[in-house]
């Protein structure tokens, strides 16, 4: 038990940790007289250790004095007490637990005040909701003196400022004391207790929990919603209580709640709102779920797609368990409330809600039937076309997308806006980022899928394709990617653009160690004063380079393979490909030839091996530098290449095409690859 003890109170987590299940053990092989006794003293009195490796404990410490380590692995070790004992729990014993629990609810340790409250939480999985009664009056007080606290900073700091918001000041990521750690303690009741605390949810406590989630502070909204969760997923025996309608008649509230969750800025609000979210609406029999629909179906269909993984598969989740495979229909039914939404968040400050918002907008034009969707067309593209200058690639990139998408499921309704379409499509052709080329690739060989008939517009694109395809030959020697910006040495971990060293708007400025709290990316192109960026933005971007150019150009040569009005001329643009793959001088040429050989087979394949095999000589010599590279990527994409040409044409006919054109490309891939030429 000394090593136990000496373990509980470590200074080091890992180690308290490991004391924990070293006392889970003991109690479950060994004697328990007296355990509760002896862990119940590390909350009040010193643990001393002799030189022979016993412990003892000193005198009674009242107050905060003790380690925090100690009375934290004292808490920790109650709640396991009670878990592998629960017997032992006794009225007399949950007495002095309640005296700890309640003095350790307001530790200035955040830790020690959670885990007072999970104690409390185990104590209500054995003794029920007798712990909350007795606990009530104070966790309430504690969390509405939080609430009170909000406003009481928020005068102050407006009376400083004359007037101006307390968010400058003091921002959301600050503390609040023992608010959250409180509103946690009642959550670990509620759960343990379970159905038998429905008749404690009245609606004094109700408005207590949802001003907790319009909090100023994040992590009290997470903890709310962690509440919220709580109290809707109750579910009394057989489904009757007579005060279930507590929660059910305030229905449209939570929903309402619930709806304000799923949007919230931070991930870990949102998180907690998809929880409560689920437990919502699983809780409702089927039939009364369509009322909730136009509220939560929008924010619930936009989070399938959001950045945060722990969101996003959650709801994907969740979505699954609502519909099975009758989603498509449920969205049909709502679209007059989910257009509005997706339209909405679309604009949203937060970049990623945008990116997501484009992305569920391509999903209408894929997955969704066209007829529903037809009368928003419109509204759609038009939202679309703002996201195009956003100033966060990824949502520029997912505009584009959706737009190629919607040209090829709505070709009468898109007609009027595609001559606004192509310009920003080639624009993105020509991006910096490498998807970003890729998807206007695919974008605008859609516009050509759809509108194969104008042969004007064919022949332009092909015009311009071919171009493009050349433009590696302008290519200056000395390729950078980061042209812009000065040679000199960073101030800080700031590096200036290239140009004026005076420019204002780069002297003087405010600097956030914080990425959360600098301003956002700004919205379709509409940067605000001062706003922030990335290199990868609208407003801070390179010029582009001409391999770069090039590199859109292979991306849209791939996709219009599959146009079959564009197949022959296609095929006589091979010898241009080809000899984008001869110019080594820049400095970027590896990235062009990775694109360039990852993308060969899928020519291969779409034109017709017939068709490519005259030309498939000009490609190998570059072939065997990228077979050699010392760069992983286009090494990885040469020889997949390889593997693929061999299962395409044989490996006969390859092995004999090799040794024709390169010796000595044939003898590395005899010794490297053997089984791709028949050796």
């Amino acid at each position: 038990m000394n090593e136990i003890l000496c373990s509980l109170t470590s200074h080091t987590k890992l180690e308290r940790d490991r004391g924990l299940e070293k006392l889970k053990l003991h109690l479950k092989t060994e004697p328990c007289e007296g355990i509760f006794g002896i862990l119940l003293n590390l909350n009040s009195k010193p643990l001393l250790s002799s030189p022979d490796g016993s412990v003892s404990f000193g005198e009674s410490n009242p107050g905060n004095n003790l380690p925090w380590e100690q009375v934290h692995g004292c808490l920790n070790a109650l709640a396991a007490l009670f878990i592998v004992k629960p017997d032992i729990l006794t009225a007399d014993v949950m007495d002095q637990c309640l005296v700890v629990c309640h003095d350790r609810l307001f530790h200035p340790e955040n830790r020690i005040r959670v885990s007072a409250g999970e104690l409390l939480g185990r104590m209500g999985a054995v003794r029920g909701v007798e712990v909350y009664i007795r606990s009530r009056k104070l966790i309430i007080n504690g969390i509405l003196s939080g609430l009170n606290r909000q406003t009481e900073i928020e005068e102050n700091i407006k009376e400083k400022l004359n007037g101006s918001s307390p968010e400058t000041v003091f921002h959301d990521t600050a503390g609040w004391g023992n608010l959250e750690t409180n509103m946690k303690a009642l959550e670990s009741i509620i759960k343990a207790v379970g159905p038998d605390f429905d008749g404690h949810i009245n609606e004094d406590l109700l408005v207590i929990v949802f001003a907790a989630l319009e909090h100023t502070n994040r992590f009290v909204r997470e903890s709310g919603y962690n509440v919220c969760g709580a109290l809707v997923s109750i579910h009394p025996a057989g489904e009757i209580s007579t005060n279930r309608g507590q929660v059910w008649t305030q229905g449209r509230v939570f929903c309402s709640y619930l709806k304000r969750g799923l949007a919230d800025n931070w991930s870990q609000v949102r998180m907690a709102a998809c929880v409560a979210t689920r437990h919502f609406l699983l809780g409702i029999p089927e039939v009364g779920r369509p009322e909730y629909f136009p509220e939560l179906l929008p924010p619930l269909c936009l989070n399938r797609y959001y950045i945060a993984e722990g969101v996003r598969l959650h709801c994907q989740a969740t979505w699954r368990m609502l519909f099975n495979v009758s989603g498509v229909k449920a969205v049909e039914e709502n679209l007059a409330h989910i257009v509005p939404f997706y339209l909405a968040q679309a604009e949203a400050d937060n970049h990623a809600v945008r990116e997501a918002a484009c992305a569920c907008i391509a999903e209408l034009a894929t997955k969704v039937g066209t007829d529903p969707v037809k009368v928003f067309v419109p509204d759609l593209i038009a939202g679309l076309l703002v996201c195009f200058e956003d100033d966060s690639w990824p949502v520029r990139d997912s505009a584009c997308v959706a737009c190629g998408s919607f040209v090829s499921a709505f070709p009468v309704e898109c007609e009027p806006y595609v001559d606004r379409l192509m310009p920003l499509f080639y624009m993105n052709l020509e991006d910096n980022i490498p998807s970003v080329r890729q998807g206007a690739g695919i974008a605008i060989a859609s516009v050509i899928k759809a509108y194969t008939e104008n042969e004007s517009r064919v022949t332009a694109v092909l015009e311009s394709l071919s171009q493009k395809l050349g433009a590696v030959d302008i290519q200056p020697d000395t390729s950078e990617q980061f042209s812009e910006l000065s040679k000199n040495p960073a101030q800080f971990g700031v590096v200036r653009p290239d140009g004026d060293p005076d420019d204002a708007r780069h002297t003087d400025q405010v600097m956030y160690s914080c990425g959360s709290l600098a301003p956002k990316m700004g919205r379709g192109g509409g940067k605000a004063p001062g706003a922030g960026g990335c290199s990868a933005s609208h407003h801070f971007k390179r010029p582009t380079e001409a391999w770069e150019t090039t590199d859109g150009a292979v991306w849209l040569y791939v996709s219009l393979c599959d146009v079959p009005v564009c197949r022959e001329r296609l095929v006589k643009m091979l010898p241009v490909v080809a000899g984008a793959t001869r110019k080594r001088s820049y400095t970027h040429h590896k990235n062009l030839l990775e694109t360039i050989y990852k993308t060969l087979p899928m020519v291969c394949r779409k034109l017709t091996k017939n068709k490519v095999k005259p030309y498939l000589n000009d490609f190998l010599e570059g072939l065997h530098y990228g077979l050699k590279s010392d760069v992983h990527l286009l090494r990885a994409a040469s020889v997949e290449c390889l593997q693929s040409l061999s299962l395409l044409l044989g490996p006969n006919i390859l092995s004999g095409r090799i040794e024709m054109t390169d010796l000595a490309m044939y003898e590395y891939v005899k010794g490297a690859f053997p089984e791709t030429i028949g050796c």
